[in-house]
């Protein structure tokens, strides 16, 4: 069972799909978890399909299994789930680095509206 610290960067996307109606551009963030009680998101960036987010975050890691990822467009209302996908970390934890581009979907289709390039670190046992 893998503990320690997993540091997450959200860097950019590319190919978002087209959101909103009236600019064709969307106004995409990304929600991510390790446990969907806590989860963490990233700025909103404006009228882009090709967003750049530079953030990141720390999780405390106990046996996670996978990093959930959420593209979503920001809307006055209500905002769009764009799509979703998971990274299972047993790459990370045994190498201690990873850096990918992942795809992300819709639940249950395979047409993919966007990607998200993610970059991470793990720690074991918390030692930095």
């Amino acid at each position: 069972m893998s503990k320690g610290i997993l540091h997450v960067r959200i860097l950019e996307g590319r190919n978002v799909k087209d959101a909103d109606i009236i600019t064709g551009k969307g106004d995409p963030f990304v929600e991510f978890w390790l446990d969907k009680w806590r989860k963490q998101r990233t700025e909103s960036r404006f009228n882009t399909r090709t967003p750049v987010w530079l953030e990141e975050r720390t999780f405390i890691v106990n046996g996670h299994k996978h990093l959930h990822l959420r593209l979503i467009d920001k809307d006055l209302i209500i905002d769009d789930k764009l799509g979703e996908t998971k990274i299972p970390l047993e790459t990370v934890y045994k190498h201690f680095f990873q850096d990918l581009w992942v795809h992300v979907s819709p639940p249950g289709k395979h047409e993919s509206t966007g990607e998200i390039h993610v970059v991470m670190e793990f720690f074991p046992d918390g030692s930095q």
